[in-house]
């Protein structure tokens, strides 16, 4: 090894060293400078049983990573002189035993990270870590741990990451009472039935305190109550404890005479109670909560949902969705000024009570799928400034009317899966910000010039899966800005000449799935900017693209699953690669058995075609003689321009002649 790589006091040098299917006998004596200048060195083998004698002659090791080794037993204490040491590794393994492992005679103070996760500890001896007092972050998830009567984490005064997730845990017994600088527990997924008030001591400190997935039937009243004076910084404190066996949310313990709050402070709370059987929640039950911001109370057994609104003023996330609300209580909602994302979907909602978000003017997102709501005239809601969007697909619902002044700022409105009949009922005409309309998997068999009562500002619209068979002149002329408009899925066999009329704006158009076997561009020779047509599965016979070869813009025209001739097909895609048309025929999946030119399949003909060859134009000469015309009419236009100039100068003469005559 070169003489540089050892570093110096003034010269760091790190030098890091990964090592698979690694034998545990090294040859220390061969090299043992190299041993010596290693500073990271991550390990592989196959180790049941080790004296990691390697690292014997690492004096200037900090990061160590025995990991995947299947080591179930360590013997003796191979860390007791590596006093650089910052973080020990020895996760993925079969530990049963975690013994003198981490016991030195000279504490490691620079030591800030253990892993011993996915092995198979049972017990922590309380000695186990009193040496490593510098510890920040130590990881024993994935273990079998019942039990902490040892107290083992006594003199971790210094931790600030604790992970105990996936063990056998049933009781904390004060084992974390002396953490005093611990911000984060991780307890998910134990067997925890009981929160002690000892560990509540050190639990209100916390910034994270994850203890879902247990077996908590009862909730202490001291659980919200937090302290926030030594925290001087911005944060965010979650609290889990969804997927317990909670029934009742109790009223939270009042505040000492003496607590002040810091309302100064950027301390916000996030609250999950998610996924237990809640059937009540006490009135006063979240006011010890500083700033609660998030609120998740989905998927338990709520019939009602009334708390104290001034614990609520700073939400701006509630979830009530999975639960049995048949209304939604004024007074909870009335001080909720900061809320944006509301879902209350899965319920048993029969109306939409929008008289208790009236005095919310941030709303993002409302979710209020799968309930049994069937109609709506009112919806006295004001969205974010930005826009908002109301899901409201799988309900029964079969009229909707938005008044004028209402429902402002929404932008985007979902109402997939209802029963709309008939889309003249969906009066949206007064919504003058709606851009997204989603009316797919309904029951619309037909549209007209009067079917869509929509604003002018739509630029998204979709009818996919209904039964839509006939389209009537002029369905679209109210919405004369809509860039996208799907009408997939359904029961189309014909278009009339001036269907999508008005629609000069559109780029995108998906007529896929439907019965359509013969097309005839001039159908659409409104939408001039087209750019993307989904023809797909159509089992279309004839496409007559002659229309299209003046189109301003490629064209792409998507043919999966049709039965389009082949002579047509070649014809159609050497136009395009010659610049002849504009027309593009693609598909999304290309085929590889049957017949098909560049993947997408076609049909070959049989030579006598009953069609008279000499009536077939030419779409190249008809090109061609446009171009010509077209170079006719401009050299036209410039020969008038001469001949005008021509008797404008001849006019000017005449005039300065007569008048340089005398007596003229």
């Amino acid at each position: 090894m070169e003489k540089e790589c050892g570093g110096s006091s003034n010269y760091d040098v790190t030098i890091a060293l990964t090592l698979h299917n690694a034998s545990d006998s090294f040859q220390t004596e061969s090299d043992p400078g190299i041993l010596q200048a290693i500073t990271t060195i991550t390990v592989f083998g196959n180790w049941p049983q080790t004296k990691l004698s390697f690292l014997e002659h690492m004096y200037r090791l900090r990061n160590l990573n025995v990991i995947y080794s299947n080591i179930q037993i360590i013997e003796d204490n191979p860390l007791n002189n590596l006093f650089n040491l910052e973080s020990v590794d020895l996760s993925h393994n079969g530990l049963t035993d975690v013994g003198e492992i981490f016991v030195f005679e000279k504490p490691p103070f620079k030591l800030h990270k253990i892993s011993l996760a996915y092995n198979a500890i049972v017990e922590i001896p309380g000695y186990t870590f009193e040496d490593v007092t510098s510890l920040i972050e130590l990881d024993l998830s994935h273990n079998m741990i019942d039990n902490l009567n040892d107290k083992p984490f006594t003199n971790l005064t210094n931790l600030e990451t604790l992970k105990l997730d996936h063990n056998r845990i049933k009781n904390l017994q004060g084992a974390m009472n002396k953490l005093f600088n611990l911000k984060h527990l991780h307890l998910r997924y134990n067997e925890l039935n009981n929160i002690d008030l000892e560990s509540l001591k050190t639990i209100n400190h916390l910034k994270t305190f994850d203890i879902s997935v247990n077996h908590l039937e009862e909730l202490n009243n001291a659980i919200f109550l937090r302290h926030w004076e030594h925290f001087n910084d911005y944060f965010i404190c979650k609290i889990n404890l969804s997927k317990n066996r909670l029934t009742y949310i109790p009223k939270a313990m009042i505040l000492d005479a003496g607590h002040e709050t810091h309302p100064k402070k950027s301390v916000a709370t996030e609250l999950d109670l998610s996924g237990n059987t809640i059937t009540d929640i006490d009135f006063n039950a979240f006011q010890s909560i500083e700033h609660l911001i998030s609120l998740d109370l989905s998927d338990n057994k709520l019939m009602t949902f009334d708390v104290n609104p001034e614990n609520l003023s700073n939400v701006k996330y509630l979830n009530l969705s999975c639960n049995f609300l048949r209304t939604l209580q004024y007074r909870s909602f009335s001080l909720m000024h900061n809320l944006e994302n509301f879902d209350v979907s899965h319920n048993m909602l029969e109306y939409f009570p929008d008289k208790s978000l009236i005095n919310t003017h941030q709303l993002r997102h409302i979710n209020l799928t799968m309930n049994d709501i069937v109609d709506l005239h009112n919806l006295r809601i004001t969205f974010h400034p930005d826009g908002g969007v109301l899901d409201m697909s799988n309900n029964s619902l079969s009229v909707l009317r938005i008044p004028v002044n209402e429902a402002v700022g929404l932008t985007e409105l979902i109402l997939k899966s209802n029963n709309i009949t008939d889309a003249y009922l969906i009066q949206l005409k007064d919504a003058p910000n709606l851009l997204r309309l989603d009316m797919s998997r309904n029951i619309i068999s037909g549209l007209d010039e009067s079917s869509l009562q929509l604003p002018e500002t739509l630029a998204y619209l979709d009818l996919s899966f209904n039964e839509i068979q006939r389209i009537g002149p002029s369905s679209f002329h109210r919405v004369p800005n809509l860039k996208t408009l799907r009408l997939s899925h359904n029961r189309i066999q014909k278009l009339q000449y001036g269907s999508f009329s008005g629609l000069s704006n559109l780029l995108n158009l998906d007529l896929s799935y439907n019965q359509i076997g013969y097309l005839d561009s001039k159908l659409f020779m409104d939408l001039k900017f087209l750019t993307i047509l989904s023809l797909r599965y159509n089992n279309m016979l004839r496409l007559n693209d002659d229309t299209w070869i003046h189109h301003k813009q490629d064209l792409k025209i998507f043919l999966d699953g049709n039965e389009l001739s082949c002579d047509w097909l070649a014809k159609a895609l050497n136009n395009y690669n010659n610049g002849y048309s504009k027309v593009h025929p693609k598909v999304l999946q290309p085929v590889i058995e049957g017949n098909s030119i560049e993947g997408i399949p076609c049909t070959q003909e049989v030579e006598n075609n009953e069609i008279d060859q000499k009536y077939v134009i030419d779409e190249r000469l008809l090109k061609t003689a446009q171009k010509i015309l077209e170079a006719v009419q401009n050299q036209t236009s410039y020969l008038k321009k001469i001949n005008w100039l021509t008797i404008l100068q001849n006019a000017r003469y005449n005039m300065v002649s007569n008048a340089s005559v005398p007596g003229k």
